[in-house]
């Protein structure tokens, strides 16, 4: 790589080795992200936590009014993804949408998906199986799904969630391909 600045007034040029591991890593410290979601924890926050986790620069944008969103920033979105939805993360020219397909890029972006074809395919699988929990737990607490009229009523069905698949089949897959690690640690 080469860097090139000026010192005492004099362009100088300045040849430094690095790896491919390395380089990328310095890229991604040097990228600005933006994230957009509602101004709730919801599907940002699974992002929010990623992006914390690999001390990412970004933008957190979160929308409180329906306005913001639908006629001011998704048209602009749109420009760039035809898919536009909440969330979305742009990353240069990049815009993703969709949660499951952000949590992709992001787990690419940050070596975060596996190191051969065999760990990144369970990650995938992995991916898709935890959307599912989560539509399973909307289930459980959202009210306009189905409504737990008692804390007995909350209780049992939080059991059967919690006793039954998919938590089973996470425990099952730690047995299976053995570790405590679903893909690498």
């Amino acid at each position: 790589m080469v860097f090139e600045y000026k010192e005492d007034g004099l362009k100088r040029r300045s040849v430094v080795e690095i790896s491919d591991r390395a380089l990328r890593r310095l890229l991604l410290t040097m990228s600005q992200l933006e994230m957009g979601y509602w101004g709730i924890r919801g599907l940002g926050s699974v992002l929010r936590m990623v992006f914390e986790y690999k001390e990412a620069q970004y933008t957190d944008v979160q929308f409180t009014d329906g306005a913001k969103w639908f006629k001011e920033k998704k048209p602009e979105i749109l420009a760039k993804n035809p898919l536009a939805n909440l969330p979305y993360v742009v990353d240069g020219d990049t815009v993703v949408c969709q949660t499951n397909a952000i949590m992709a890029y992001l787990g690419q972006k940050y070596d975060m998906e596996g190191k051969d074809a065999r760990q990144k395919l369970r990650h995938l699988e992995l991916l898709c199986e935890i959307y599912d929990v989560r539509n399973g737990m909307i289930e459980l607490v959202y009210p306009f799904k189905r409504v737990n009229r008692t804390a007995e009523e909350y209780a049992e069905a939080a059991k059967e969630k919690v006793d039954n698949p998919p938590f089973a089949k996470f425990e099952s897959c730690l047995e299976v391909y053995g570790g405590d690690w679903f893909v690498a640690p």
